[in-house]
């Protein structure tokens, strides 16, 4: 639960001690061991110790093949987080490759429409934004979000995941009404669904900020930075990948 509200610097304590009382009880190779393991991964990842985290994650990929095969779903999750991590790592066109193979899988092993095949089509398409392919990236988002909507429906907090990625390729190609009055949307459901101070309702403020600065709304952008960064530092910590680009951005603001 922590997790899900983004309080990820509270949640790692605790999964770490869950960590060690199931190693004890249950043994390393234990599927709810190797469950705690990941989640744990993930968490670490989320806060921006990439490195660390393929480490965790490519430890609970060995034992999962061992214990549960290939092709079993939370074997492929855990290769999803390998290709989502090894993206944030500065792999794009390795961590490509990697999610279209989980992909390939997904489909296979649980269908086309499965939440967890949209995830992996989400991740692929995140991989060609890293590559600046943005009209590509656009396409798959878009596409992803008509299917995420249709099976998850349009308050999910993933559908506003693929309106948020939309928005972000509509403004990385200069396309900035588009871009701004979309992502004004999916903040207000944001705020709604998930809360202030979910991450993702920060990622929302960030972009319009971003936004702001690009179409040379300087002021509005200055104090949408300040808020969004005051916020990120209380929320995620000084520290957090995050933090540290918003922090950039407006510093880059300010020196113009």
């Amino acid at each position: 639960m922590l997790s899900l509200q983004g309080r990820y610097a509270d949640a790692e304590p605790m999964f770490r001690q869950v960590l060690v009382a199931r190693r004890r009880v249950l043994g390393a190779d234990h599927p709810d061991t190797l469950s705690t393991e990941h989640r744990l991964g993930w968490l670490i990842g989320r806060q921006g110790r990439y490195s660390e985290a393929i480490d965790i994650v490519n430890q609970v990929l060995g034992g999962r093949r061992n214990v549960l095969g290939d092709d079993h779903p939370e074997t492929l999750a855990a290769r999803e987080t390998v290709a989502w991590l090894t993206g944030l790592r500065g792999k794009p066109a390795e961590a490509e490759e990697l999610a279209r193979e989980v992909l390939t899988a997904r489909r296979r092993v649980l269908g086309e429409d499965h939440p967890d095949t949209l995830t992996t089509r989400g991740t692929l398409a995140w991989t060609a934004e890293l590559q600046r392919r943005y009209a590509d990236a656009e396409q798959q988002y878009r596409s992803l979000l008509t299917d995420r909507e249709r099976i998850l429906g349009p308050g999910h907090p993933d559908t506003l995941i693929s309106r948020q990625d939309v928005a972000r390729m509509l403004g990385a190609q200069r396309r900035y009404a588009e871009a701004d009055q979309l992502s004004r949307q999916v903040l207000a459901d944001r705020r709604r669904v998930l809360g202030d101070d979910h991450p993702d309702t920060l990622t929302s403020r960030a972009v319009l900020a971003r936004l702001a600065a690009r179409q040379g709304r300087r002021a509005e952008a200055e104090a949408l930075y300040r808020q969004v960064l005051a916020d990120r530092t209380r929320v995620l910590g000084s520290g957090h990948p995050d933090t540290a680009a918003v922090r950039d951005e407006f510093a880059q603001l300010l020196a113009r």
